[in-house]
């Protein structure tokens, strides 16, 4: 075998490659790669290498091309086994290939042995090189600690595939990325995002998601606690947890169910005999109850799913601004301004329907009433009288706001300061110039605004018909009438008594018109100051007969001012003026003229007598008074006479027409009835005079029992007896009592009744009376039980329920008027009268 002969270099040493340590010489000479003689030149020298420990990086121009392909080394790292502390853990001990996420991470940055094409050598190094021990150099561990982090994200500038020079003597890549915090590194996903591609986010991934190598090494090298590692978990258990829905929560907890929905979802139960009652084969199978989503129950919404909606803070936060232009800083015209606003706005139906959600009505009344309503100013009065008569429309909603705010007591007060002369929508109503309003104290600014109140009112608020006046006073005396008795006081009497006595001096004066051939209520506009409002009397007619059935609070008490106002008021003359008003409003009632207050005018005359009724209930003082004026005989005849002939009209001949035969058919029921309830309150008024006054059994000789005249109380009972209606026992057996009355003690009346009456005898005559007298004290026994029986029933509901409502106070009131016996007993001795007078009569 020839050798070649190398000679050293004189100038330069030849670096000694790289020996692999082996086992054996032989295999170690086999392993190194071989080597050429490197010539050189005179006219270059290579310069001088020092020996090191390692060898240094020759850059690749100057080394060495080999003529064949470099063989791969082998892998020589068992023989380090020996070098590995016992503290490694087991599974860093023993070699195992990349996991399925590794891999994958590889394969997108290029680093995977299958995708850069770099060959399994490089695989089993890097592999080789993570299992090599951490070097102890302080330097080196934390140039690892710092580059092991690894941006693998697609896109990134660390994405390229890492060579192995530079990842020599560091943490290679195909080890999954070790990672120092807590977070687990997130997989890639395939979701897209609302931004696109060049979109990102987090997704929080399981902890059996990630590699059993990459969270080794993580735990070796940032080793986590107990503690921290069991909240990694909760973290991650948190993040995974499939949570309902806020749909489905809602209807799963029933938010969306309403307390009012008249159809529950809950299923129906029969009732145990239900159950009981089929039993065998042929037992009916009970169905599952169908369970219907929310809204599909009532369309519409009630108060509480309009609260759970939200609405009621969108509502309110739509009205701020009209609280803020009410506060007390803002300007006049600013307050103004936005109570005219309110109360427009509350003319809406859905918006009254809104506020009263919302709660709105009381912050608005406090916020009108720190705007300085009702403290003098006509703009903010008249608009705060008007915002009380919208809310009076809902009797729920004004007892609400009676009982949490001064409503009652402002009205009150409002209404003693105002008459014909200083009303300001009475002022605007009667069309006065800007001179004459002057004079009564409205500007001009005024007017203009008073002007839009008063068309709201007109047209928008549904409070009145085209023919009421609109006044101050009929809006307030309308919010009061619709108050419960109970919120009333009898100190505020006097007020009501007041204002309705000023308002009856008016009426007296237009009657006294009429007999002269005027118009009883004039059609010129600029006469209405002196036309009474008719609408604001009946108002007031229902205050005092509220007051005087003892529904008020405080009445009958000893500091009681309305009996000793009532007692001035009868001295005053307010017998004889509720008697004009009766005339009246039975003229406004019957002729053509007056058409469009004909509705208001019966039910004036209605309460009228209701309230005549109760003042001279066993009050001799008061029938005296209304006997001392020498009309008012004459007046309950004609009343009495008039409302028979109404009653008793036949029903008119009917058109082929359907709706004109239904349209006809309902006016005249209607007719009807009020005709007989009219009748029945004249004759019980006339029954109260004749029961406690011998000076009217001699006015009604002289004015009603003419058996010559066609139009007397004997016709009117002959009528009724020919008939056979329902009511017809009752109206003359009512009359038979009141016959009876009239001839105790009046020898003169008992002739001519007697004559007046069917039959051929005394006795036969005497007798009809008696039975008809009897049939009426049963009715009227009977009647009174049921109702008081009722009234109680309702009482002890209510207490079960343990509300104390005003209904329960007010029924009170009714059941002491109907527990007097008094007309029972007055019946009763009617007909013993009758009895003891036949018997005395002789057969004739």
């Amino acid at each position: 075998m020839q050798t070649i002969v190398r000679k050293p270099v004189p100038t330069a040493k030849t670096p000694s490659p790289p020996i692999g340590l082996s086992s054996n010489a032989g295999h170690s000479r086999k392993s190194r790669p071989s080597t050429k003689a490197i010539r050189s030149t005179p006219a270059s020298s290579p310069p001088s290498i020092a020996r090191t420990d390692t060898l240094p990086d020759i850059p690749a121009a100057s080394r060495p091309s080999s003529p064949s392909p470099r063989k791969a080394a082998k892998d020589l790292s068992s023989l380090f086994t020996f070098a590995v502390d016992d503290d490694t853990p087991p599974k860093l001990r023993e070699r195992r290939p990349p996991s399925s996420v590794a891999k994958r991470m590889l394969r997108r940055t290029g680093t995977d042995s299958s995708a850069s094409g770099s060959g399994a050598s490089f695989s089993a190094r890097s592999v080789d090189m993570l299992l090599r021990p951490t070097p102890v150099t302080p330097t080196k561990l934390a140039k690892t600690k710092s580059e092991s982090m690894i941006d693998l994200t697609y896109g990134s500038p660390r994405s390229g595939p890492l060579t192995p020079s530079k990842s020599h003597g560091q943490e290679d890549v195909s080890s999954p990325p070790v990672q120092t915090s807590s977070r687990p590194t997130m997989a890639a996903s395939n979701v897209r995002t609302y931004g696109g591609k060049s979109r990102s986010f987090l997704v929080a991934l399981p902890a059996t998601h990630f590699d059993p190598l990459s969270r080794s090494n993580t735990q070796s090298q940032t080793p986590l606690g107990d503690g921290e590692d069991a909240m990694l978990g909760t973290s991650q258990e948190d993040d995974f947890e499939i949570r309902e829905s806020y749909t489905d929560l809602r209807n799963r907890w029933g938010v969306d169910n309403s307390e009012d929905d008249p159809r529950p979802v809950s299923p129906i139960q029969a009732s145990p005999g239900d159950r009981n009652r089929r039993k065998g084969k042929g037992k009916a199978v009970e169905l599952p109850s169908v369970y219907l989503p929310p809204g599909m129950h009532n369309d519409v919404k009630s108060i509480t799913e309009l609260r759970s909606k939200g609405e009621n803070r969108r509502f309110l936060d739509d009205v701020g601004y009209l609280f803020e232009g009410l506060e007390e800083d803002s300007p006049l015209s600013v307050r103004r301004g936005s109570a005219l606003e309110i109360v427009t706005k509350f003319c809406d139906t859905d918006f009254a329907r809104k506020a009263k959600a919302a709660d709105f009505l009381g912050r608005a009344w406090d916020a009108l009433r720190q705007a300085g309503a009702a403290d003098g100013d006509k703009v903010l009065d008249s608009t705060i009288v008007s915002f009380a008569a919208l809310v009076s429309r809902d009797a729920g909603d004004l007892v609400e706001l009676a009982t949490k705010s001064d409503l009652v007591s402002v009205l009150y007060s409002s209404l003693a300061t105002l008459d014909c002369s200083n009303d300001p929508l009475w002022l605007i109503s009667c069309s006065l110039t800007d001179s004459e309003l002057k004079k009564a104290g409205v500007s001009k600014l005024e007017k203009t605004l008073l002007a839009d109140l008063h068309r709201l009112v007109r047209k928008k608020s549904g409070l009145m018909d085209t023919s009421d006046i609109v006044s101050n006073r009929v809006l307030i005396s309308i919010a009061l009438s619709a108050v419960p008795p109970l919120l009333h006081s009898a100190a505020q009497l006097p007020t009501v008594l007041k204002s309705l006595t000023a308002e009856l001096s008016v009426v007296s004066s237009r009657v006294s018109a009429y007999e002269t051939g005027l118009s009883l209520v004039p059609s010129a506009s600029s006469s209405l100051l002196k036309t009474p409002s008719l609408l604001h009397i009946l108002n007031c007619l229902h205050l005092l007969d509220s007051s005087l059935l003892g529904r008020w609070a405080n009445h009958g008490t000893d500091n009681d001012p309305g009996t000793d106002r009532l007692g001035l008021q009868r001295e005053a003359g307010l017998g004889a003026a509720l008697m004009t008003l009766c005339v009246a409003c039975d003229v406004i009632s019957r002729e053509d003229e007056y058409a469009e207050q004909r509705a208001v005018a019966a039910k004036c005359l209605e309460s009228t007598l209701r309230v005549l009724i109760n003042l001279t209930h066993d009050d001799l003082p008061w029938c005296q008074a209304l006997l001392d004026e020498p009309s008012s005989m004459t007046i309950l005849a004609r009343l009495i006479i008039m409302a028979q002939s109404r009653s008793g009209i036949t029903q008119p001949a009917l058109k082929n027409e359907d709706h004109t035969t239904a349209s006809l058919d309902n006016d005249f029921v209607d007719d009807s009835a009020l005709s007989l309830d009219l009748l029945c309150l004249a004759l019980g008024l006339l029954t109260n005079l004749v029961q406690v006054s011998h000076e009217a059994k001699e006015m009604a000789h002289d004015t009603l029992l003419d058996f010559k005249c066609p139009v007397c109380l004997a016709f009117v009972y002959l009528e009724r007896c020919k008939t056979d209606n329902e009511i017809d026992p009752f109206v003359r057996g009512h009359m038979a009592v009141l016959f009876g009355l009239l001839m105790q003690q009046c020898p003169a009346n008992q002739r001519v009744l007697l004559d007046a009456l069917p039959g051929t005898s005394d006795k036969q005559r005497l007798n009809s009376l008696v039975e008809h007298a009897r049939e009426f004290t049963l009715f009227y026994v009977e009647f009174t039980k049921k109702v008081s029986a009722a009234i109680r029933s309702q009482i002890r509901e209510e207490e079960e329920d343990d509300e104390e409502s005003v209904e329960v106070s007010a029924g009170v009131g009714y059941g002491a008027v109907l527990r007097d016996t008094r007309g029972e007993t007055v019946a009763k001795d009617v007909i013993v009268f009758l009895e003891r007078f036949r018997d005395q009569r002789p057969v004739r």
